[in-house]
């Protein structure tokens, strides 16, 4: 029998991102020191086509959950804001009648809900690395499409700073936005009624 040979060499990078660099480096060794070997170089991709798919499926199923969890931080802030300007109140007449504009109130609250998005993607953050960190430790397994033999299961959070910025940012800014209509609404009252407010 003939002794077994070697037909594939399989790269696994860090980060996907970097596929393209690798597969030019590559093809620039099969040009010069390797032009004479009956090599091509194939990516995931090309060779298992179900993996754009599960991609997509798995890019639908966060988009959902970041709506999801986009529509709760805006109902949560808002009514959280909400709640502020009415037992606020008095301090928002009393503000107004020492002079303070109408813009600055605005600014005020809309700034408590920036503090409050900040706060919160702080926290997140550190709650996911914490769940990260306790699934890693768990040993999971997952069998991925086109396989048949189970693979570790982890989530690595470390190195992924552009996501974590991103989420972070955005969960500001809709914290913000939700701080709008109950800022708007603390500008509005009238100065009189407010000092009256018990």
């Amino acid at each position: 029998a003939a002794p077994p040979q070697v037909t594939a060499i399989a790269l696994q990078l860090r980060h996907t991102a970097d596929i393209p660099l690798a597969q030019g480096r590559l093809d620039e060794l099969l040009k010069t020191t390797l032009k004479d070997e009956p090599l091509e170089v194939l990516d995931y991709e090309t060779l298992n086509p179900f993996y754009r798919q599960t991609l997509s499926m798995f890019a639908a199923i966060f988009g959902f959950i970041a709506v999801l969890i986009g529509a709760i931080v805006l109902f949560t802030v808002t009514n959280t804001m909400s709640m502020a300007v009415v037992e606020r109140t008095a301090e928002i007449g009393t503000l107004r009648a020492i002079g303070l504009r109408r813009a600055r109130i605005r600014a005020m609250f809309v700034s408590e809900g920036i503090v409050l998005g900040i706060f919160g993607a702080l926290i997140g953050i550190a709650a996911a690395m914490g769940f990260s960190w306790a699934i890693n430790q768990l040993g999971l397994t997952w069998i991925p499409p086109g396989r048949i033999e189970p693979v570790p299961l982890a989530v690595r959070l470390a190195g992924e700073h552009g996501m974590m910025l991103v989420s972070a940012t955005g969960l500001v800014i809709v914290a913000a936005l939700s701080a709008i209509l109950p800022a708007a609404r603390a500008s509005r009252m009238n100065i009189v009624d407010a000092l009256r407010h018990v």
